[in-house]
């Protein structure tokens, strides 16, 4: 490095016009986040309608609502005799072995996810039955359940 006088040659002077901001943020970065935040929220909860036949589904507490209305499978009495049981796929009524022929003609792109609604008081050999087909053919299942609306807290008693 060469010094010519009080300059050294070879280095540059950087001077900058930055200042440190000491104040409150912008308003505008607030509303920002705020809606990004609501953004958020509203996307989390995913409350919709499942369509299909309507059943009697069975109360129980569940994290969360599906967003579901392509496949739906429902298993409900047939009227005038509970002890028998009508299958509906797409809301059209079909015999077991109909049903693996329709779940057969499914895409596989996007990936299906099937609905099975059935009845609470739907025999466990019927529903079993359709979830094991459902799931031979690779294709995701759930059981949808309808939330209890003023479900007893537990109390343990001495």
């Amino acid at each position: 490095m060469i010094i010519r006088g009080n300059a050294k040659l070879g280095t540059r002077r950087y001077i900058t016009s930055l200042k440190m901001y000491t104040g409150w943020p912008s308003a505008i970065a607030l509303v920002d986040i705020f809606f990004l935040l609501l953004w958020f929220f509203a996307q989390s909860g995913s409350y919709t309608r499942l369509s299909g036949i309507r059943v009697e589904l069975p109360k129980t507490k569940a994290p969360s609502v599906a967003d579901i209305n392509q496949y739906v499978i429902s298993i409900m009495p047939v009227r005038g005799t509970p002890q028998q049981w009508k299958v509906y796929f797409r809301n059209r009524p079909v015999e077991l072995s109909q049903l693996q022929e329709e779940l057969t003609k499914l895409p596989s792109r996007p990936l299906p996810m099937v609905a099975i609604m059935a009845d609470r008081h739907a025999p466990y050999e019927i529903v079993a039955h359709v979830i094991a087909m459902v799931g031979n053919m690779g294709i995701n299942c759930f059981l949808p359940v309808m939330p209890t609306d003023n479900q007893p807290k537990l109390r343990y008693e001495q």
